[in-house]
């Protein structure tokens, strides 16, 4: 199972990039995440045929049986053809037998360990890489630094992925697994990238991913103590991001410097351009939040689960593509995961997945507490957690496999060990003995005066 779990970690960061980017193998090499998906699957089934016990709290069976409904009921609503409702399906389940297999397979501490470890060292790899795609194979397009991606699907899945991976870096300081010059390097490493490619997200995420772990320290670990160093970190971190940023963009003919985008007002307009009133000439994130709401506000059943799922999606495979796939560049449906959602799926289908990231976040935190690698996992996943939630405005998330295969797996295991916590907590061998009140013994063997 360990294997399985290292071979889907190595091919969501190697497959797409072979294929996409050096264009050295067919494209259908980037199936492979899949059919490690489906091996999963048989895996899962078999151990539950087999009479194991999922342990999965009931409140992802709410998440589960929201997320059925939506999208058998989007295909029969829309009397969705069959290629589309294969592609719909792709797009979303694809993922979840990795969600499942942490419940059917108890990881050991050891495994989870080598995992992180992978994990990390595949994050790592993508420093040299990013320098090489700045500085050589995309040095005649300095002006920007969006061909800046390592081996991730975008720049911002890039970015996404190593304020995640500082988190997992802090929680480890936090937790004394490394000491304070090791964070500065791993830091450091791992937020070049971030600076290379100009992804003003860093400015948000970066704070977060450096300080937040210390809030979800075990009890009596005093975590104030522990924030003075990382907020001298942080600072660092975000003054080398500026100080990279601003002499990069020089490169760039309409390209502002942090100060200026800051401060004069230049943030709304990038993140709304007035696309969604006729004014702007491309379409912001809150315009195609803005686009998709007016776009299902006409019929309260599409308000309610969308167009269907797949049906507002593009699909490299003829006769796969959604029966509304214009609305794509009409109006910016995968520009971010919130507008995906409410196009597709709608806002029930939206509120489903709210509730996975609450879900997520509060068993996190819950294991947090713990002084093991499970517990270590969950201080640094409570952080992804916000981080992903923040992503839902920022980018189609769930479109780059190395970001949601991830954060499915993980959020399975997290979601696993909580429910074992809890059943441990329950268990009668795990509560204290009753009081006993003494026995009245009466004088003299008689019965007792009251």
């Amino acid at each position: 199972m360990n294997l399985l779990v290292i071979l889907l970690f190595i091919s969501i960061f190697t497959m797409g990039y072979l294929v996409h980017q050096l264009q050295v193998l067919s494209g259908y090499w980037v199936l492979v995440p899949e059919l490690l998906s489906g091996v999963a699957l048989l895996i899962v089934l078999a151990r539950l045929v087999g009479g194991r016990k999922a342990m999965l709290d009931w409140r992802y069976g709410v998440f589960f049986a929201i997320f059925v409904f939506v999208l058998l009921f989007g295909f029969l609503a829309q009397s969705t053809p069959a290629g589309v409702v294969v592609a719909g399906l792709r797009n979303y389940v694809k993922f979840i037998p990795f969600f499942l297999l942490p419940l059917v397979y108890p990881f050991t501490s050891r495994q989870l360990k080598m995992q992180m470890g992978v994990l990390l060292t595949l994050l790592f790899l993508q420093t040299p890489l990013a320098l090489y795609q700045r500085f050589v194979q995309f040095a005649d397009k300095m002006h920007t630094g969006d061909p800046v991606r390592g081996t991730a699907t975008t720049s911002s899945a890039l970015t996404l992925l190593m304020c995640c991976g500082i988190a997992l870096i802090v929680t480890l300081y936090l937790r004394k697994r490394i000491k304070l010059p090791m964070l500065l390097v791993g830091i450091a490493f791992l937020g070049l990238p971030t600076m290379l490619n100009e992804t003003k997200s860093t400015l948000l995420m970066m704070p977060i991913a450096v300080l937040a772990p210390a809030l979800f320290m075990p009890s009596g670990s005093r975590p104030l103590k522990k924030m003075i160093p990382l907020v001298a970190v942080g600072c660092a971190a975000l003054l080398s991001y500026m100080a990279v940023y601003n002499t990069l963009i020089q490169h760039r003919d309409d390209g502002k410097e942090l100060g200026s985008f800051l401060t004069e007002g230049h943030i709304e307009d990038y993140l709304y351009t007035g696309f969604a009133e006729g004014d702007g000439t491309w379409i912001g994130r809150f315009d195609s939040i803005a686009l998709a709401m007016r776009g299902i506000s006409g019929d309260p059943l599409r308000v309610a689960f969308g167009y269907g799922a797949g049906n507002v999606s593009e699909s490299a495979l003829p006769g796969f593509d959604g029966q509304y796939v214009a609305y794509v560049e009409l109006y910016g449906v995968d520009v971010t995961q919130i507008s995906n959602f409410m196009w597709e799926i709608g806002i029930v289908g939206l509120a489903g997945y709210l509730l996975l990231y609450w879900f997520v976040f509060r068993d996190a935190r819950r294991l947090s507490k713990r002084d093991d690698a499970a517990g270590m996992l969950g201080q640094a996943w409570a952080v992804v957690a916000v981080i992903m939630g923040m992503a839902l405005f920022y980018k189609s998330i769930f479109a780059m496999n190395e970001v949601a295969y991830l954060f499915w797996f993980f959020s399975g295991v997290v979601a696993r060990e909580a429910y074992a916590l809890r059943q441990e907590r329950r268990s009668p061998a795990a509560r204290p003995a009753p009081r006993r009140e003494p026995e009245v013994v009466a004088p003299y063997g008689g019965r007792p005066a009251f």
